[in-house]
């Protein structure tokens, strides 16, 4: 099983042949993984106070398993980025074999 959190308390679960969305820890949205046709990454930035200056670097990634899963998570967190979509690539392998 593997899990990625984002802010705003919304993440994303990949469990044996299942991808599921979660939101404040309770389920959104679950699909097979056999479903999964790719992951669209943006790179993005928001203030961090209304009038500041100071900016924080985020990552909105969107996952299309059927229906289309949205997180933002930091962009110091890439690698755990990039760990969902091999985490993802090898659950479809498995439901689709």
């Amino acid at each position: 099983m593997f899990r990625i959190d984002g802010i705003n308390g919304e993440g994303i679960v990949v469990d044996g042949s299942w991808v599921e969305k979660l939101r404040s820890g309770s389920s959104r949205g679950r699909n097979p993984a056999d479903q999964y046709s790719g992951t669209d990454i943006k790179e993005t930035s928001r203030r961090t106070k209304l009038f500041g200056g100071e900016k924080e670097q985020l990552l909105q990634v969107i996952v299309n398993v059927g229906t289309f899963y949205s997180l933002t998570v930091p962009a110091e967190r890439r690698s755990e980025v990039d760990a969902l979509v091999a985490e993802l690539e090898k659950a479809c392998d498995r439901a689709s074999s």
